[in-house]
């Protein structure tokens, strides 16, 4: 037998308060009449998917609707004891054994899902441009897209055994043999182009993939979409992926596959077949522009393991691979790729470059920012000239298996002289063959160093010194040669007689040779006193 779900036995709902009038504001308690202190929940809709919060809020007129009550045949007296409140939480009245009995509400059932597209920056905006032919290249990054949480991908990437992992919207790519003649261009649909109509909108651009001189031992070649952090949270979800694409001449296939990654941890679950299931058939695409649908269930991650504890780098993931065909000729178009939870055919779909620009501008790992709170916001540690490592790393800034991401692209970039490791003693230790290798053996990385100094660009700008990323040089007085300063400049008299520190001009016992820099420009060393407002600096996990 079946549960039904009944408006019974009124379609809306009115309350009134103690003064018979309107209780705005009004909650209405659902619970369980076996057992009063456990909620029992209300719907909003006639099949029972999506629940009412308990309490259920009415608005100011005292109203609220639907409300569907479930009755299950196979537990008849699991019925509701409800209670109501006013705004001020005054009990107005209780009913026990409410609804007792019932049938289906009938009619049209109507599901609710989230209509949330999970593949930021489905339009490509900001993207990369038009490559080379032939790419060569197995880890190209395309157009920003999710990028919170997961592994660094710029620099000496992580490769899994179906590509890099990382950040944003990439073309991963492993060939055995010969590589492929190939190319990726971003085109602009013309202005009065509309393929998409009227079902959908047509976007600016779409990608093309030309393949023009077919490879040999081609294993994957996929057009990879991050989709969420953390491989548990759509474990076992029905989806629903949908595209847009055509080719230009001859039908070819491309295929969707999900990808589960557990870890860079050496001791993570590795990367297999099982977790790399083709869902669905294989799309057949035509000339004409068609958008495809396929739904699956992402794979169960169920007795998988994401590293031994201490050893964890928190940077497992879920993606999604479009393949292209493999070892053929093919000229592929597609555009707004999208994937949903749950099972359902939404055609159509809108989100403006400002929409899209809130998740491609989120602070990224390893961004910096100043500011006068006391604490480093959630997501970010203080540069403090502490250092970060995993939980067995004794790091003093943070030790924690989030700071992976951090860890790698500091040691990444910044070199062992201006970040140097440590042992989870303290003591300075030679940097082994990778970020993760030291991670792993509970290293500690020391952040570059930011108390009391000021932050500058690395580089050559014109007539300067070249400074290398991440690097701290200098001290707290910067030493000038015979430079001519306007009355009123602060300087240090140390090492002279008089007052400390002293304004040229101000008549308060100037050194001789000080007042010589002043007044003719001489070679004579002397130090200023920068004025200076000092912040706290914090750094993007």
């Amino acid at each position: 037998m079946v549960a039904s779900y009944s408006l019974a036995p009124e379609p809306v709902w009115y309350i009134v308060n103690l003064q018979g009038t309107a209780a705005g504001g009004a909650k209405l308690y659902t619970r369980s009449n076996i057992n009063p202190t456990v909620d029992k929940p209300a719907y909003r809709d006639p099949a029972g998917a999506e629940a009412w919060p308990n309490p259920i809020i009415f608005d100011l007129n005292g109203t609220n609707a639907p409300i569907y009550w479930k009755f299950d045949p196979s537990f008849p007296n699991d019925t509701y004891y409800i209670f109501v409140t006013d705004a001020q939480d005054n009990l107005l009245w209780q009913a026990t054994n409410f609804f007792p009995g019932g049938s289906g509400g009938g009619g049209n059932t109507t599901t609710y899902l989230p209509l949330k597209n999970y593949i930021a920056n489905n339009q490509f905006i900001d993207n990369t441009g038009n490559t080379a032919s032939p790419i060569a290249n197995t880890n190209l990054l395309l157009a920003p897209s999710n990028h919170q949480g997961f592994t660094p991908a710029s620099l000496n990437p992580i490769i899994g055994t179906y590509g890099a992992v990382g950040p944003d919207i990439r073309f991963v790519t492993n060939t055995a043999g010969t590589p492929p003649t190939d190319q990726i261009s971003f085109v602009t649909f013309a202005l009065n182009a509309a393929p998409m109509a009227p079902t959908d909108v047509t976007p600016v651009q779409y990608i093309r993939y030309q393949c023009t001189g077919a490879a040999v031992g081609e294993q994957f070649k996929s057009f990879q979409f991050p989709i969420t952090q953390k491989v548990k949270n759509l474990s076992n979800q029905a989806m629903t992926f949908a595209v847009w694409a055509a080719v230009t001449a001859t039908p070819v296939n491309i295929q969707l596959y999900s990808r589960q990654y557990y870890g860079s941890s050496p001791s993570a679950t590795a990367e297999s077949v099982s977790t790399r299931v083709a869902q669905g058939a294989p799309i057949t695409l035509s000339t004409t522009w068609t958008q495809y649908f396929i739904n699956f269930t992402m794979p169960d991650v169920t007795g998988n393991s994401l590293g031994t504890p201490g050893a964890q780098t928190d940077d497992d993931a879920v993606y999604l691979q479009l393949d292209m065909p493999l070892n053929s000729l093919c000229d592929v178009l597609f555009t707004k790729p999208k994937l949903y939870l749950g099972t359902l055919s939404q055609t159509s779909e809108f989100e403006d470059y400002d929409e899209i620009n809130s998740i491609n501008s989120t602070p990224r790992c390893g961004d910096v920012r100043t500011s006068l709170g006391s604490s480093a916001p959630s997501g970010w540690v203080a540069m403090n000239d502490g250092s970060i490592g995993n939980v067995n790393s004794n790091a003093t800034t943070r030790n924690n298996a989030d700071t992976f991401q951090l860890f790698k692209t500091i040691w990444d970039g910044v070199s062992n002289t201006y970040a140097p490791t440590q042992d989870s003693t303290g003591t300075p230790t030679a940097r082994g063959a990778t970020a993760l290798a030291d991670f792993i053996a509970n290293k500690r990385l020391v952040l570059p160093r930011s108390l009391g100094r000021a932050l500058a660009g690395a580089g050559n700008g014109s007539g300067l010194t070249a400074t290398t990323l991440g690097e701290w040089q200098g001290t707290e007085n910067t030493t000038l040669l015979g430079a001519n300063l306007p009355l009123g400049t602060p300087f240090n008299t140390s090492g002279f007689s008089g007052s400390n520190p002293v304004s040229i001009g101000s008549g308060l016992n100037v050194p001789a040779n000080v007042a010589q820099v002043y007044t003719n420009g001489s070679s004579t060393p002397f130090s200023i006193i920068q004025p200076t407002t000092y912040f706290n600096v914090f750094i993007k996990l």
